[in-house]
């Protein structure tokens, strides 16, 4: 795939993409497994890598009244936790 025909940028072919989705309750459907397996180049010099799988279950209901402060204690996290970012190297 190539952006800007190429000249901001492309995705080398053989990359892979997939996500599963299913019911968690209550006609709540959310990804359940991704996975990310994609390499590329950014204007010419910056390497793209993006390689992640991640695999969620045991979805539980919580009350709509939650905060977000109580569901990270729920979780053993502090409120901020940062997600993971695709790498880019040089």
């Amino acid at each position: 795939m190539k952006f800007g025909d190429g000249f901001l940028g492309h995705l080398v072919e053989g990359g892979t993409f997939s996500i599963e989705q299913r019911n968690v309750g209550e006609d709540h459907w959310d990804i359940v497994r991704l996975n990310v397996n994609m390499n590329g180049k950014a204007l010419f010099f910056k390497t793209i890598s993006v390689h992640q799988q991640q695999e969620d279950s045991e979805y539980k209901p919580l009350p709509a009244s939650i905060t977000l402060q109580q569901a990270a204690q729920l979780l053993g996290q502090p409120p901020s936790a940062q997600s993971t970012t695709p790498s880019m190297g040089n």
